[in-house]
């Protein structure tokens, strides 16, 4: 009968522990990965991308316009009114909107059709030698200093690009002339103009802001080359420096470049949450090093507004992929679930992980115990409050919890090492440009030898308490000293099980890096046997032995 009612008790602990586990695993929250459900959720209520884009409509940004809503997933109705609008003003098209110094340098141009250049990129209307006269001779009219004082920067002796004043200078005559007339039309904002000028001041004897001035130009020309105008000058607004939009077109290049056939669609999702976010840092650290995983990530969380990018920015983690097995398997069950705690998870992220964890100790803890007892009848220890019950319910959980997130969230623990991005971009014909430099690897995060190492320190320290808890057990025994000594010898190699457990762990985890089962670090194998090592030799000389000598006092 004591055996029956003890496996019912067990197996109640083992369901609480089963439905705490069920409601950890059905909060979206995840260490290294953010749940589409939770984005959704941040996205709620906020700025939509057909939203935005009727915004820029109504400033008649139509170009920006119509590349925001196609990004969004498209925009009938809104295509329909710039299409309208585009045959009612046949010349807005080669700005891609209305904009009066454009059109006042535009009608400088020889076009027999006002539309001939519509929807051209400025690199390409700029990559005439006449156009760009006809551009230098439109800003020349200018009263502003800071257009002159950038026009004057032609004749720098450039490194980078091929300076204006060689055959081959054209690149750089097009990005000059182009940031001259973003200046003209107010496009450029006070921090950025203040740290420009400073640049320009300074250029002329600093052979590091001189460079840091081209790259800002590089930086140019690879926006123009992909824009008209409408489209430039409202990415050029989002820039509070010239470094700034450098690093952001860096990794804009480099984005694109991966995606491969689908580059054209990146870069337009890339410049619709440029504009949506005002964020270029941002947007730039997430994007860094992407590839098309990256970018759709990014396209998916712009298209739940601006909540849902913002939190994806600021969380920097990509989207949870649904073809994980455990989503398959347990996902239909947890939906409902996860849907009730999305909008938490989207307010309070940090907080609801740490929920998350909790849950999963007591799950743990719940499930194990109950496991155990069913084996164990008597208790072990006085009550399962005692100090020494407690901290072992508690490295038991801690070992469940450590399991269930490896079958959650498996991506959480595996290397990932990537090459650094390259320190420099040249601009060429060809290309819009080219990297230099060597790569170096690094390691960006080795979560799977960390989870290894505290997986082995959680076991030592669970078999520690277990051989405390064993030892107490003998101490509270009402027996003669030679009787406990000779039970002390029986536990002998109890007390050895630190190292056995080690050893266990060095070999296996050798046998599984061998195999490639895992990608944690030989410093996780080594370091099992190091912990069992010290755990041993504590137990039996800090403890043991101390309690041998008074045994032997007392015969």
């Amino acid at each position: 009968m004591a055996f029956f009612w003890n496996l019912i008790r067990s197996l109640m602990r083992m369901a609480v522990g089963i439905v705490v586990l069920f409601c950890a695993a059905a909060i979206p929250a995840y260490f290294v990965s953010t749940d589409s459900k939770t984005l959704s959720a941040a996205g709620e209520g906020t700025q939509t991308p057909k939203a935005l884009a009727r915004l820029y409509f109504d400033a008649v940004k139509l170009s920006a316009a119509s590349l925001l809503a196609e990004s969004g997933g498209g925009d009938a109705v809104l295509e329909n009114s710039i299409n309208a609008l585009y045959a009612e003003h046949p010349r807005w098209k080669a700005a891609g909107g209305d904009e009066p110094f454009f059109d006042a340098f535009y009608s400088t141009l020889d076009v027999s059709d006002p539309a001939k250049l519509g929807g051209a990129s400025v690199y390409a209307l700029l990559s005439t030698q006449d156009n760009r006269e006809k551009l230098l001779n439109f800003l020349r009219q200018s009263k502003s200093a800071i257009v002159a004082r950038i026009l004057a920067l032609r004749s720098i002796n450039s490194t980078l690009l091929p300076p204006v004043f060689t055959s081959a200078g054209a690149p750089l005559d097009a990005a000059i002339l182009t940031t001259a007339l973003l200046a003209q039309t107010g496009d450029l904002n006070q921090r950025f103009l203040r740290d420009f000028n400073d640049i320009v001041e300074r250029a002329g004897g600093d052979s590091a802001k001189r460079e840091e001035l081209e790259r800002f130009f590089i930086a140019v020309l690879v926006f123009s080359k992909d824009c008209d105008w409408m489209q430039l000058r409202s990415a050029m607004q989002n820039f509070s420096s010239p470094k700034q939009a450098y690093e952001f077109s860096k990794v804009y290049s480099e984005t694109a470049a991966a995606c491969g056939e689908g580059s054209q669609r990146a870069k337009s999702v890339m410049l619709a949450g440029l504009l949506m976010s005002a964020d270029p840092d941002a947007c730039g650290a997430y994007l860094s090093g992407g590839n098309e995983k990256t970018v759709f990530d990014f396209a998916r969380a712009y298209c739940n507004g601006e909540g849902a990018l913002k939190f994806l920015l600021e969380r920097k983690f990509p989207l949870r992929s649904d073809d994980v097995w455990f989503e398959k398997v347990a996902g239909p069950y947890l939906w409902k679930l996860e849907a009730e705690f999305a909008p938490l998870c989207a307010a309070y992220p940090v907080g609801m992980l740490v929920a998350k964890v909790l849950l999963a100790l007591l799950g743990g803890y719940f499930f194990v115990r109950g496991l155990f007892r069913i084996f164990e009848v008597r208790r072990d220890t006085p009550s399962w409050i005692s100090p020494l019950a407690l901290v072992r319910g508690l490295l038991e959980g801690a070992v469940a919890a450590l399991f269930f997130f490896l079958v959650l969230e498996p991506e959480a623990f595996s290397i990932k090492i990537e090459s650094d991005s390259p320190p420099d971009l040249r601009f060429s014909f060809e290309k819009t440009l080219n990297t230099i430099g060597e790569e170096t690897m690094k390691l960006d995060t080795d979560t799977a030898t960390l989870a290894a190492v505290g997986l082995f320190l959680v076991l030592q320290l669970l078999v520690y308490v277990f051989c405390l808890i064993r030892l107490a057990s003998i101490k509270r025994l009402t027996a003669s000293p030679e009787l406990k000594l000779k039970l002390l010898e029986n536990e002998e190699n109890l007390f050895d099980l630190g190292l056995y457990i080690g050893l266990f762990g060095t070999v296996t985890s050798l046998v599984l890096l061998t195999v490639g089962v895992v990608t944690a670090s030989l410093m996780a194998a080594y370091t099992s046997t190091l912990f069992g090592i010290i755990v041993t030799a504590f137990v039996k000389i800090a403890h043991v032995r101390r309690y041998k000598r008074r045994l032997l006092m007392e015969l």
